[in-house]
């Protein structure tokens, strides 16, 4: 769906999820296009060595977690959708190597007045343990 309509939704409407899988390529192309080139995520040696995160592994940049919840969003309600604002939280380091699930639900509704009204959805990243590893609500400022 790419013309969404505020009367369109509704408080616990589902968003279609989807699933990313967190290879080391993806992580390090991340790095590349965010300028993040902290070894944590990106050498697999010193991360071994290291165990930042109690693991010998390299993770995910949390900015490419909520990218990913921000996609939730975008892929349900299109590309030039309105976020407004994000509130965004990381429980969890995301490890190289895993699947994660992301999925949305509409939380609550906001009539301000036309042009201003918006969705607030919620979003949450789960990982191959299905486990939380990072949550996110949007402010999505929708026509109608």
């Amino acid at each position: 769906m790419t013309h969404i309509r505020f009367q369109d939704v509704n408080v616990g409407m589902l968003l279609e999820g989807f699933e990313q899988y967190i290879s080391q390529e993806y992580i390090d192309r991340y790095a590349v296009a965010s300028l993040d080139l902290n070894p944590v995520h990106i050498d697999p040696d010193w991360a071994a060595r290291a165990e930042v995160f109690g693991q010998p592994l390299t993770v995910l940049h949390g900015m490419a977690t909520m990218s990913l919840m921000a996609s939730v969003v975008t892929r349900a309600w299109g590309p030039a959708v309105a976020i407004t604002r994000m509130r965004s939280k990381f429980t969890k380091p995301v490890w190289v190597n895993q699947l994660l699930t992301l999925r949305g639900v509409v939380q609550d509704l906001h009539y301000l007045n036309p042009g201003r009204n918006y969705a607030m959805v919620h979003v949450e990243a789960i990982d191959a343990k299905d486990d939380l590893v990072g949550l996110c609500d949007f402010d999505v400022r929708l026509p109608g």
